[in-house]
């Protein structure tokens, strides 16, 4: 080998050196910044015009199977995470068990007609039923409100949701602009922090081309392609009854996106079938119990002889307007007891309806069994989505874990580092002065 090829190959040695000496310093200084990726040199992709300071050989360390299985979960944790939240809430709007809950309200409404079927004659008696009866449909009233407010709220929550979502993908947007115009680590990394934000509120599939641009499909549709971005929107229907359902569609082309993941994954599915399901489960019940009570109480008689008069407002929509007729209210004394006329003893009427605690009139089951089975539902629900959401994070820390293993900066492997290449360094300019002494006496003897 000629001296000018020593020379050569120990001048790209000590640039070489040098090259890996700035990654692992840029490394230490930016060991407590957020979404940073520990930087390394490839040398195969040194360029032949290397001259010390060629940018694409320095690379980021990464796990890109582990990078993707880390959105995927975290997805799945966003969804979780925002399912416990919600079926808490609406946990706390029943607020079972509890005097002012509905079935503590439902059980004093049909003990209040086992003392009026006791006591016929009694005015005190039927007030009593008259005031049960107002409880009983300010309790529904109050949960229908609560509910639809819940409903109102995560529509709110899901158009917040979007709006950020919108505004990541903007921001990724550019980002791919920037990087096919120049390739930049840091832009990588903060292309990698914006994704990681996008995983946990919309589920995704990202796929990264050789010069770092993304595309990212959400819901069957492509959010991302280089500068090309869509948009999320909300489209909001109202049923009859008050209740809301929610759609996503894209603002291209008004094709809907099927989210099922994330936060907003998560939003959506306790909007549309959770809080909606209650609200129908309570409509049924305040109907249900309506016509029960009101086939058997407009049948019988008051003290008075009186027949034919509702207990409870006939024409109702559901629990939201389920109340007592305006006739009982102005009047306790047209609540009937007796099956026949002219007959004030008689109770039977008010024990055939007190006697409705204990028949199935709802969906095959007792008004009492269908409320409480929707309780134990929901108490199952939250305690599922809480163990479900406890092992997601848990998987998330691992994967976190062995991504900043990978990924990650860590002082005592860079120090150990840097220490190697200072005398790698030191050894190719010792290397470059032999060289030069020998080139300084080889110039002499000629």
């Amino acid at each position: 080998m000629s001296i000018s090829r020593i020379f050569e190959t120990t001048k790209r040695s000590l640039l070489t050196q040098q090259l890996a000496i700035n990654a692992t310093a840029n490394n230490i200084a930016n060991v407590n910044t957020e979404g940073y990726t520990r930087r390394r040199i490839d040398l195969s992709r040194l360029s032949l015009g290397f001259n010390g300071m060629d940018s694409e050989a320095t690379m980021r360390v990464r796990n890109r199977f582990l990078e993707n299985q880390l959105w995927y979960e975290k997805q799945e944790l966003g969804k979780n995470s925002m399912n416990e939240m919600l079926f808490q809430q609406i946990e706390g709007i029943l607020g079972e068990p509890s005097d002012s809950g509905l079935s503590n309200i439902m059980t004093e409404f049909w003990n209040s007609w086992t003392n009026l079927a006791s006591n016929p004659e009694s005015d005190s008696a039927r007030t009593l039923v008259k005031d049960k009866g107002v409880l009983l449909g300010n309790t529904f009233n109050r949960l229908d409100k609560n509910l639809k407010n819940l409903q109102l709220q995560t529509g709110q929550e899901i158009q917040q949701k979007v709006n950020e979502i919108n505004g990541i993908v903007n921001q990724i947007k550019g980002i791919n602009k920037q990087i096919r115009a120049q390739r930049s680590n840091d832009l990588l990394d903060r292309q990698d922090m914006l994704i990681n934000q996008l995983a946990s509120k919309i589920d995704i599939q990202v796929n990264e081309s050789n010069n770092g641009v993304v595309t990212i499909v959400a819901g069957g549709n492509i959010l991302i392609s280089g500068s090309y971005s869509n948009q999320l929107h909300v489209k909001t229907s109202q049923a009859t009854n008050g209740v809301f359902h929610i759609e996503i569609e894209m603002t291209n082309g008004n094709k809907k996106a099927n989210i099922t993941s994330g936060e907003l994954g998560g939003l959506l599915e306790v909007h549309n079938d959770h809080v909606a399901g209650y609200i129908d489960k309570l409509n049924t019940m305040a109907i249900s119990l309506k016509d029960v009570v009101n086939n058997i109480h407009s049948s019988g008689y008051n003290l008075d002889g009186v027949t034919g008069i509702d207990f409870f407002n006939d024409n109702i929509s559901g629990a939201g307007d389920f109340a007592v007729s305006d006739e009982i209210i102005f009047d306790p004394s047209l609540v009937a007891t007796s099956s026949t006329v002219d007959t004030p003893g008689d109770g039977s009427i008010a024990q055939l309806v007190a006697d409705l605690q204990n028949s199935d009139t709802t969906n095959g089951t007792t008004l009492s069994d269908f409320y409480n089975s929707l309780v134990t539902e929901l108490g199952n629900k939250v305690q599922e989505a809480q163990f479900v959401r406890e092992n997601q994070e848990r998987i998330v820390e691992q994967l976190n874990n062995q991504k900043a293993a990978v990924s990650g900066v860590s002082l005592d492997e860079e120090m150990t580092n840097l220490i190697q290449y200072e005398r790698a360094y030191q050894a190719a300019a010792r290397m470059i002065s032999t060289v030069d002494d020998l080139m300084d006496t080889v110039l002499r003897m000629v």
